[in-house]
């Protein structure tokens, strides 16, 4: 049965994009890059030494704590996603020793739970403002959960009728949100009717936004852009 070839917003960052618009391409799509959010590095102060757990949750993390793998050591490294773990790879050169099943918070502290947490400290560096899992739960398990602010991320700004302009010229059918902060600047900036496209989120933390604010959204079992490009 032939794919029916779609015109696609895709509203990550132009440094993230690429991998997505390839995935699309490959699949016959039409993609359209119009970011909704920008990342900026931030240096807060971090405790040179060894954890007993450093916790990544996306590449982005990964990439602006750099700075400070020379001086910050973890004896087990974990990340949401193979994105993530690529990311590690290519910017810390050190491996994952483990991936969540799930890329989501409650696979999360099913992983945290299968390791002695007794006494342990749990670096897990990442955005300002950002989805966390309890740290009341990793307290009970005898850990502290320190979660550093290493990047900020910032809506895209553009002219007032920008956004719904672009989805009109380019006769966009489905539009794809990578996050909750992109899906916050996109809703904050169209003036549109949302529920005339097909939303495509990444994964359960973006459809549960999309849901609390009374938008319909579908995403993939698998949480990666490739699992987006082959539901669309």
């Amino acid at each position: 049965m032939a794919r029916i070839s779609k015109r696609v917003l895709v509203t990550r960052q132009f440094e993230q994009a690429g991998s997505f618009v390839n995935a699309l391409s490959d699949r016959g799509h039409f993609a359209y890059l119009l970011p909704m959010i920008e990342t900026v590095q931030l240096c807060p102060a971090i405790d040179d030494g060894i954890y007993e757990v450093i916790l990544f949750t996306s590449a982005n993390a990964v990439k602006h704590f750099a700075p400070y793998n020379e001086r910050v050591r973890g004896l087990v490294y974990i990340a949401v996603g193979p994105k993530t773990a690529q990311a590690m790879q290519v910017y810390l050169g050190v491996s994952a020793d483990r991936i969540p099943v799930v890329y989501d918070m409650e696979n999360v502290k099913k992983v945290l739970s299968s390791i002695r947490l007794e006494g342990a400290r749990i670096l897990s560096p990442g955005a300002k403002v950002r989805t966390e899992f309890a740290s009341e739960e990793l307290s009970g398990m005898g850990a502290s959960l320190l979660t550093p602010a290493v990047y900020e991320t910032n809506y895209a700004d553009y002219p007032k009728g920008y956004v719904d302009q672009f989805l009109s010229d380019h006769k966009i059918q489905t539009v794809t949100l990578c996050s909750p902060s992109a899906a916050k600047s996109f809703l904050s900036q169209v003036g549109a009717d949302v529920s005339a496209f097909d939303v495509v989120s990444i994964g359960s933390t973006t459809g549960a936004y999309l849901d609390g604010v009374g938008v319909k959204s579908r995403y993939p079992a698998e949480f990666t852009v490739e699992a987006m490009a082959e539901m669309i």
